[in-house]
Formats: C-alpha cells, structure tokens, sequence
C-alpha cells in the first residue's frame, strides 16, 4: 500500500515508521521546516533550547521508552536535580529524558529513511476511486494514495475530513475537541541554578519553569539557559496580544519571584503555541470507525502522556495495516 502521513509529529512520526517497517511506502507531509511538533527545539544565544516539550517521558515498558533505547546515540540524559511541584495530570513527567541536542533529534532519528515533504500544507483528501488523492492549498495534487493518517491537531484535522469523502459525523466530532494554547519565554540569564531541573508553580503565570543546563549543556558565557511557559490563562490573553517584551517581563516577575532573586536577561526568545495541551479529549475508536482509509490520532484521541500519544500512532498505523 502506498500511506500518506499528514503531520511530522510524535503520533504521525511513529505511525509513519510503523508502516515503514512492514513495508510499505509512506510520505510524511509537514507544512512547517521542521520534525516533531511540540518537540521542537531552537538554537540561539543559549545554545540548543527545547521551547516544546521540556523532556520526553519514557517510562519502562512502553513502546516509547523502547523507540528511544533504539535510537539513542549515546547522546541520552537523565536530567539532573528534582522537580519542584507535581506536574500536571494531562502532562505527567514519569521518566524524563533529554538529548544533547534537544527533543527533536528523537523526531529526526525516527524520521531516517522515510519520505518526508516539508513546507507544505495538505488541505484536501479527495476520492480517487478505489484510492485517496491529497492537494494543497493551490489545488495542486500531492499524490494518490490507498490510505491516509492524519496526525495534526484536532481543528486543522476537521478542516481536512471536512474537504474528505469521509462521514460528516467525524468532523463534528473533531471540532468538539479543544485544545489551550502555550506561550513559552526562553531566557539566558547569570544565576546559581536551582537544584530542580523543572518547576510548576503554583499560583501565578507561570505553569513550569525548566532549567536547561539540567540536561548536561553548560551555560553559554555565564548565562543559564530557562524556558518558562506560561499557564493556559495567561498564555490565552498573550497568544495574540501581547508583544514578546510583555511576555517576558511577566515571566521574569514571576522567576525571580520563584528563586527569590533578581533576574537579568541577556537574551531572551518567545514562542507562541496555539494547540498546546488538551483541553477536551475524544475517543480513538469512536473517532475511527472500523475500515475507514483517513484515521485520525494524535494527542486529542489519546489518553494523556506521550507513551499514549505514541501508542496512538502505532494503533493509527494498525488500522491502515488492517486494511491491507
């Protein structure tokens, strides 16, 4: 069978990798120039910065942890210190680790071998007889295909069954999901790091606070690398409004109020994500009726936790082999 893969993220990349290696080709579509979705990691004054997912949470026995065994380079770490607070139920942190450089290297490691286009936006599924043809924004073709994975968030997923021949009822289902936003403040600044490689405040703007020199990069000329994002409150009022100095004073305020020290930025970054966490989850199964070719996964039909989001695109991935 021929699969396409729409999205480059935890979910489609494991269930792009899974059809792979049973032998069928696969194209991965991602409309952004990077791998991995939410771990994404940027370079810049502090070095390598992981401004997604601050680590990814491998806990024994799950397919993930086993996905990441396989493909460590020698490059894996254990973050270094405690965790301050308890994190969030739709976001746990069981057995964190990191690579040297950054989260999105698991994404590229996973992505080795497949046929991967970037820079494009897949906005329709049209019928093809007995296959499935993909266009773009233009109306251009992006080939023929027996079945298709969608792995993007859940809006951007109605949007495209919308332009499907797939059953309307899916769509709505899609579009009752809901998803809170994130905006993430990266900061270099020349201060003792605290023996917790992450925080999670409470009270305050601030839903967790990670030290980056925790997971074995050393300050850059003096300056510690944190990345604070904000909570779903105040990363809602700042998603469109506010200017990347507004959020990063807010961020400060709210640092130096958690180490009880004064904090200077010598550089700082702002990334704003619009479908961050789960607000509201579907069901997998319900989502995916037996024998559909467009399935749908992703964390908004998974349980909370990456190993489940990973679980997802397998399970993704064994609904098309089904087919064959």
């Amino acid at each position: 069978m021929r699969v396409a893969v729409v999205g480059a993220g935890l979910a489609g990349l494991a269930a792009a990798r899974c059809l792979a290696d049973a032998g069928h080709g696969v194209t991965v579509f991602e409309k952004s120039r990077g791998l991995g979705g939410r771990l994404a990691t940027r370079r810049g004054d502090g070095g390598v910065i992981d401004h997604g997912a601050p680590a990814i949470d491998a806990p024994q026995g799950t397919a993930l942890a086993a996905a990441v065994r396989e493909l460590a380079a020698g490059d894996l770490a254990i973050p270094a210190g405690g965790t301050l607070g308890a994190p969030p139920p739709d976001a746990p942190m069981t057995r964190p680790v990191a690579f040297a450089d950054g989260v999105t290297q698991f994404a590229k490691r996973l992505a080795v071998g497949l046929e991967v286009v970037r820079g494009v936006r897949v906005a329709a599924i049209r019928d093809a007889g007995d296959a499935l043809e993909l266009g773009d924004e233009q109306g251009n073709g992006l080939g023929v295909f027996d079945a298709v994975v969608v792995s993007a968030p859940a809006p951007q997923a109605a949007d495209l069954l919308e332009r499907s021949p797939e059953a309307p009822e899916r769509v709505a289902a899609l579009r009752a999901l809901r998803y809170h936003p994130a905006v993430v403040a990266a900061v270099g600044a020349r201060l003792t790091p605290p023996p917790w490689w992450i925080a999670y405040p409470e009270g305050g703007p601030l839903a967790a606070v990670v030290i980056e020199s925790a997971k074995g990069r050393p300050a850059v000329d003096g300056a510690v690398t944190v990345v604070m994002r904000l909570t779903a409150g105040a990363s809602a009022e700042a998603l469109d409004a506010a200017t990347d100095d507004a959020v990063t004073a807010v961020a400060l305020d709210a640092l130096e109020a958690l180490l009880d020290v004064p904090v200077h930025a010598e550089w700082r970054q702002v990334k704003r994500w619009r479908y961050c966490t789960v607000a509201t989850r579907g069901d997998f199964a319900a989502v995916n009726p037996p024998g559909t070719r467009i399935v749908v996964c992703g964390d908004a039909v998974s349980p909370p936790g990456m190993p489940a989001v990973y679980d997802g695109g397998l399970a993704a991935a064994g609904r098309v082999l089904a087919l064959a």
